[in-house]
């Protein structure tokens, strides 16, 4: 209706699939914190070091 996408849809199969499997959602959940862990660490290096000047 209306030519949206389904985000509901898409939302509710994600949150069945967690529920369904518990272990699938931890592990997402850790990947997600690895993830965020990775990319701070990276825009902070980028920040800290001096930029080059060509």
């Amino acid at each position: 209706m209306y030519n949206t996408p389904p985000v509901g849809g898409v939302a509710a199969g994600f949150g069945g699939a967690a529920a369904a499997s518990p272990w699938l959602g931890l592990q997402a959940l850790w990947i997600g914190l690895a993830l965020f862990t990775l990319v701070s660490a990276t825009l902070a290096v980028k920040r800290i070091l001096p930029t080059r000047k060509s």
